[in-house]
């Protein structure tokens, strides 16, 4: 009988999808706790907030983008809701703590709202969003008129948004979401790949400014 030799590359990747899936869902799971069954005090103390008005806009934007997403699925087939909970951890893994570090998170977890959803900015303004909130998730819509080079280039106006784009970019170029990806899916990744290594860099220039 002919020995069936298994692709070692094809296991590792699934087993790295496996794990990348649990990652997601642990996230999710861990600021669905903070946000529903934490008293505020402790809420703030454990995702690292300045203050409990900052968190509110969190909890919030959670709830908000939770019932946006719904019925929504990623490329790899994950609820979307998985992906801006990513980005928000993400951003708070990744910045010192700060005011702005509490607005980025919020902002994360609302930046795809506009676009893909039927959330709109008058609905932002009626939960109480401050106007910067607003104002970054206007810039991270991506509307089909605008190229993505232009799309991008409009980002810099505010460092707030280059952040949270950089931190969305590096989960869309993770090829550890997909089960099984294609050649597409390869070039996309690169092509996240190399337009965040651009704005990174713009964001290292702003701040030397």
């Amino acid at each position: 009988m002919d020995t069936v030799v298994q692709n070692p590359r094809k296991i590792t990747h699934e087993q790295s999808f496996e794990k990348e899936n649990l990652l997601r869902l642990k996230r999710y799971e861990e600021i669905k706790t903070v946000v529903c069954d934490l008293p505020v005090d402790e809420a703030v103390k454990v995702m690292g907030f300045t203050d409990k008005h900052e968190f509110r806009q969190f909890k919030a934007a959670f709830y908000l983008a939770c019932l946006a997403h719904r019925d929504q699925v990623d490329k790899g087939g994950m609820d979307y809701i998985c992906h801006p909970v990513t980005v928000a951890l993400h951003v708070r893994d990744h910045h010192p703590r700060s005011k702005k570090r509490d607005r980025a998170m919020t902002v994360a977890l609302l930046h795809d709202v506009l676009e893909d959803t039927t959330v709109t900015e008058d609905m932002l303004k009626c939960f109480g969003f401050e106007d910067k909130v607003i104002r970054a998730v206007k810039l991270l819509t991506h509307v089909p008129e605008d190229t993505y080079d232009t799309y991008l280039d409009k980002l810099t106006v505010s460092r707030l948004a280059m952040k949270i784009k950089c931190a969305d970019m590096t989960d869309n170029e993770n090829l550890n979401r997909l089960k099984c990806p294609t050649a597409r899916d390869v070039q996309r990744s690169a092509f996240y790949h190399s337009c965040r290594l651009r704005m990174e860099s713009s964001l290292r220039d702003k701040k030397k400014v």
